[in-house]
């Protein structure tokens, strides 16, 4: 069994020792508090698995302890030590979420038994997070999903340079996962238990920004009644995530600049200088090259943040990953809709595998949502999405013959394509081309339609 972090709780000094000196094991690594207070000061500042309390102190109870853990969603339990008499509110402790009581006196052979029952809990529970740790290491997320192989290249360099320092622009489309990238790759960095803190450079008013970023002392301005950290200071030890990068201000870029290249920084109203250790991703779906160009992106602040290049692929450069995306994107609202649509019709593949997708991922991931959303069948359907049945009946209505073309593959063509435009309706589609429906199925067999 690993190691315990126990702490143990009396307000009489006697009964304090005389418990830390019976619990002395070696899975068991001991604190001690004389007062609830001084016991909830210890629970503040150290990570506690068990607490053994009295019931009774003299500032407060082992219930107010107990409350104290449940308000705070600490994954501590509690032991509560009771007299005889008192039993029963050892037992609503209990009922309220204590994990077990002991009454006096007992042997401290009793209370270890409790301590290693409980310990293997313990230790399930943290070889349970540790095991889902793992898989979400292994699996990523989700939305990074495709079988394109210069996609699962840009995953793989991503994971590489997850672990270092080194400042990342990541360049695509609008809609083409950027901030899922960033999120990818602070989860694989050496940063993933620190936060992860994002800004939005060009939904943000100038005169806001600033203060967005660096924080400010109360006083610094009009409305400034507190003092407040800024996105930086935030991040310390994480990383930080500045999209839409290219529409900084040139008054923006030069503080970043500074930031990126000391880490030192002043809030808003202050002269005192902090000292920040942050990882930078930033985003665009501009050509920052060409801005520098043009004069209006600093081309200092440009290469330190181009350190390493990641560029995001359009979806129409990666159609084979549709199919897997929007299964993905089908089990999300799904579930986000308590629904239970079973799966995509082969058509509905089809026409996205033919639409050009110009809001990339974000326009797949909102379609598919609509159509969950709005279905009431258990399979997605064609008219489910008004813009692809839309573009299909479009690209079927207009066909193109070729100079050269035989009257037999001319007849072969149309027949064909006006199979497709009816879903393969074979009494609409002899309809439409004036013969009889024996006729329509003996052409099929000739042509090797079926």
């Amino acid at each position: 069994m690993n190691e315990l972090k126990l702490l143990l709780v009396d307000d009489e000094i006697d009964t304090l020792k005389a418990l830390e000196m019976g619990l002395q094991e070696k899975n068991l690594k001991l604190h001690t508090a004389s007062s609830h207070n001084e016991a909830i000061n210890i629970l503040k500042s150290l990570e506690i698995d068990v607490v053994v309390s009295d019931l009774k102190l003299k500032d407060g109870s082992g219930l107010d302890i107990l409350h104290f853990i449940k308000e705070n969603q600490l994954k501590t339990a509690l032991i509560i030590i009771t007299a005889y008499g008192t039993v029963e509110s050892a037992v609503e402790a209990i009922r309220s979420g204590a994990y077990d009581y002991i009454v006096k006196p007992f042997r401290f052979a009793d209370l270890k038994r409790l301590l290693n029952r409980l310990g293997e809990t313990i230790y399930l529970r943290r070889e349970n997070e540790r095991l889902k740790m793992m898989l979400k290491k292994e699996l990523g997320y989700p939305q990074l999903v495709g079988v394109n192989p210069k996609f699962r290249q840009i995953l793989e360099l991503m994971k590489q340079v997850a672990p270092s320092r080194s400042t990342i622009l990541i360049t695509g489309e609008t809609g083409t996962g950027k901030e899922v990238a960033a999120e990818f790759i602070h989860h694989y960095s050496n940063r993933t238990d620190n936060p992860l803190v994002k800004v939005n450079c060009g939904a943000i008013p100038e005169t806001l920004l600033e203060a967005e970023l660096f924080g400010y002392e109360r006083g610094a301005f009009t409305g400034a009644v507190k003092q407040k950290k800024g996105k930086i200071e935030v991040a310390d030890e994480g990383t930080l995530f500045l999209d839409e990068v290219g529409e900084l201000t040139p008054a923006m870029q030069v503080k970043l600049l500074r930031v990126l290249q000391s880490g030192e920084f002043e809030r808003l109203g202050s002269t005192d200088t902090l000292k920040v250790n942050v990882r930078f991703i930033a985003a665009t779906n501009i050509d920052l090259e060409s801005q520098v160009t043009n004069g209006k992106f600093r081309e200092d602040l440009y290469y330190r943040l181009n350190v390493i290049k990641i560029h995001m692929p359009a979806l129409r450069d990666r159609m084979e990953d549709i199919p897997f995306l929007a299964q993905h994107f089908l089990e999300k609202y799904n579930q986000l809709n308590q629904k239970n649509i079973q799966g995509i019709k082969p058509e509905v593949i089809k026409a996205m595998m033919k639409y050009p997708w110009k809001g990339n991922i974000r326009e797949l991931e909102n379609m598919i949502e609509r159509a969950v959303v709005l279905s009431q069948q258990n399979m997605l359907e064609l008219y489910h999405f008004p813009i692809l049945a839309a573009g299909m009946e479009d690209t079927q209505k207009n066909l193109t013959f070729e100079i050269g073309m035989s009257l037999t593959d001319l007849e072969k063509t149309y027949i064909q394509h006006t199979l497709n435009y009816y879903n393969d309706d074979k009494q609409k589609a002899s309809k439409t081309l004036q013969i009889g429906l024996a006729t329509l199925y003996r052409k099929i067999k000739e042509y090797g339609l079926e």
